[in-house]
C-alpha cells in the first residue's frame, strides 16, 4: 500500500479531525505530518487535528502547513486472513494480505498507454489537476516496468473495510480512489480478452464501480474529502 493522500476541500476555513484506522492485516509504515500511531483492539489508528484554508491547504496543531495528509501501510503476513465473506454479502471486504485482480474486474493495457488512460479515469472520478498529476507521476515508474498491466479500482465500500476514514465535522462527500495493478505477461494476453476489450470502452463505468457522486464532488459549496492511493499486486 503506497501513498494514500487525503485532501480536504471546505467552502470556508474550518477546524477538522481526520482519523484513519487499519485492520490488523496491516500497519502504518509512514505518516506525515507526523502523529502518534495508536494500537487499538481492531488494529491501528492515527488522528490529525487540522485547520483548513481558502487555498485548500491545511495547518496542523504543530504548525505544519501542508497540501494534504499522507500515510502508507505494510501488510502483516503473520496475521491470519479474515474469513471469506458470505455469498449473500453485497460487498467483498478488501484484504490487504490477499489483494486480487481478476479478469472480470480489470482492464489490461500496454504500459505506454496507461498514463493517458489514467488521466481519463481520474478526471471522470473528479480528481483535480494536481491530484491527477501526482497520482500518475507517482505510479508511472512502477507501471512502466512492465510491458502490459492490469488495472482495477476498488469499490469505496470494499476499501473502507480495511482502512476506515472518519472526518469530523462530517463531510458532504468523501471520495476514496484506490488502484490495484499487476503485470500481465504477453504470453498470457489471450486469457485477458475481456479486460483488453474493456480498456477501449468509455471510462464512465468506473464511476459506478468506485461509487463516486460526481455532482457532489464538483460542487465547491460543499465540504469535500478526497483520498487516492494504490498497491501493486505481485504475480
Amino acid at each position: 500500500m503506497r501513498k494514500p493522500v487525503i485532501y480536504l476541500f471546505s467552502p470556508r476555513p474550518i477546524h477538522s479531525i481526520v482519523r484513519v484506522s487499519l485492520v490488523k492485516a496491516w500497519s502504518f509504515s509512514t505518516v506525515y505530518p507526523d502523529v502518534p500511531i495508536k494500537d487499538t483492539e481492531l488494529g491501528q489508528s492515527i488522528v490529525w487535528d487540522v485547520d483548513t484554508h481558502e487555498d485548500h491547504s491545511l495547518t496542523t496543531t504543530t504548525g505544519n502547513r501542508v497540501s494534504y495528509l499522507f500515510w502508507e501501510a505494510e501488510p502483516k503476513p503473520h496475521v491470519l486472513p479474515s474469513p471469506p465473506s458470505s455469498p449473500r454479502d453485497a460487498i467483498i471486504p478488501f484484504d490487504p494480505l490477499f489483494p486480487q485482480i481478476t479478469k472480470e474486474n480489470s482492464v489490461v493495457l500496454r504500459s505506454s498507454k496507461v498514463a493517458a488512460y489514467l488521466d481519463q479515469v481520474l478526471s471522470f472520478l473528479r480528481l483535480h489537476v494536481e491530484a491527477r498529476t501526482s497520482f500518475i507521476t507517482y505510479w508511472l515508474p512502477s507501471l512502466l516496468k512492465h510491458e502490459y498491466v492490469a488495472l482495477d479500482f476498488l469499490p469505496q465500500a470494499s476499501y473502507e473495510y480495511a482502512a476506515p476514514l472518519d472526518v469530523d465535522p462530517k463531510p458532504d462527500i468523501i471520495t476514496r480512489v484506490f488502484m490495484l495493478f499487476t503485470r500481465v505477461c504477453e504470453d498470457d494476453l489471450g486469457e485477458w480478452e475481456g479486460a483488453l476489450s474493456r480498456a477501449s470502452e468509455n471510462v464512465d463505468f468506473w464511476e459506478s464501480i468506485v461509487g463516486v457522486d460526481s455532482n457532489k464532488m464538483k460542487d465547491e459549496r460543499l465540504f469535500r474529502v478526497l483520498e487516492w492511493g494504490g498497491m501493486e499486486v505481485a504475480r
